[in-house]
């Protein structure tokens, strides 16, 4: 199974307060690399007219954008109690 394939099998209860926030203009204007587009597993970072474009909303909360970057960009919590994912294949 593959991991698009797993990350369908998630639940995930949004809350109206985004966990992670992201600087976008920062990895617009500072960083070169842009690696939190490579390493995280959900995608939730894109490149997109050459913007970095964020949604958080299929994120699986691993926490890696948040050691990936070495800008200062994201700033990363935990959702609010009772919000999150939920995961179904471990």
């Amino acid at each position: 199974m593959s991991v698009k394939d797993r990350l369908a099998t998630n639940k995930t209860k949004l809350s109206k307060k985004p966990h992670i926030i992201v600087e976008t203009e920062i990895c617009d204007t500072t960083c070169k690399h842009l690696c939190t587009t490579r390493v995280c597993p959900a995608k939730c970072f894109e490149i997109e007219n050459g913007k970095m474009q964020f949604q958080y909303e299929d994120c699986i909360e691993c926490g890696t954008c948040l050691h990936a970057c070495d800008q200062g960009a994201v700033k990363w919590n935990f959702p609010e109690s009772g919000h999150g994912i939920t995961f179904r294949l471990g």
